[in-house]
């Protein structure tokens, strides 16, 4: 487990591995009170409380993968990582105001995608998967700062996660996954520059589980506060 500084140290964010525990519950292979103890445990390498975290629950038999909402510290209870899994409502993306609040995503070959508004500080985490990002949902999730939140474009910085960097999304003509949120994210008008890549690849790298490996039950976490 290892933890990071973003966009000159007003976002922090902790990232596991194999060595941290399974972050996603699956029925009849894990223990769903071990995955939510590691998630808590994640949860404190930046020094926030389980009950201070939400869980992003992305639920894969809907049609749409483009389900955003605000998070208050009043709703942390909805989303909290000491809920069971089927007790936290459903989202893609999630955005704060608060500080000492955290956001956490469980992920294999999939990009957590980080976004912060240097000027209004709002954090927000999106789960840009392939069905997200062939939805154009790194474009959506801007387009929810700008109109939600009235977020300037220039004053949103980015990052990725640790994810499949060479994974091709047929439907967008073989982009490559952080090409094809790259692309989304300065269609909006995030500027280039203020994005960054953790350049970290699931599949080559020996400490994360990938789906392009065929894991299929493990997933690594990351999770976000602002300072």
């Amino acid at each position: 487990m290892k933890t990071l500084s973003l966009f000159d140290g007003a976002v922090e964010v902790g990232i596991s591995d194999f060595d941290d525990g399974n972050m996603r519950y699956f029925a009849g292979v894990n223990e769903e009170v071990d995955v939510i103890s590691a998630q808590e445990k994640l949860s404190e390498a930046i020094g926030l409380a389980g009950e201070k975290v939400a869980r992003l629950n992305v639920v894969y038999t809907e049609d749409m993968f483009v389900k955003f909402s605000a998070l208050s510290s009043e709703k942390l209870a909805e989303y909290s990582v000491k809920n069971s899994e089927w007790k936290i409502s459903a989202a893609d993306g999630l955005i704060t105001y608060e500080k000492e609040v955290g956001i956490l995503l469980p992920l294999a070959d999939c990009l957590g995608l980080v976004i912060y508004d240097t000027k209004q500080k709002i954090l927000g985490l999106l789960h840009a998967g392939r069905h997200t990002v062939e939805q154009m949902g790194a474009k959506k999730f801007v387009k929810y700062f700008i109109s939600d939140f009235k977020s300037e474009p220039k004053d949103l910085k980015a990052w990725f996660s640790p994810c499949a960097q060479s994974y091709q999304i047929y439907a967008l003509d073989n982009k490559k996954l952080p090409d094809a949120v790259f692309e989304q994210l300065v269609s909006t008008g995030v500027l280039a520059e203020n994005i960054t890549n953790s350049e970290i690849d699931t599949v080559t790298n020996e400490k994360y589980p990938s789906r392009s490996n065929g894991d299929t039950f493990y997933r690594f976490g990351i999770v976000v506060k602002q300072k």
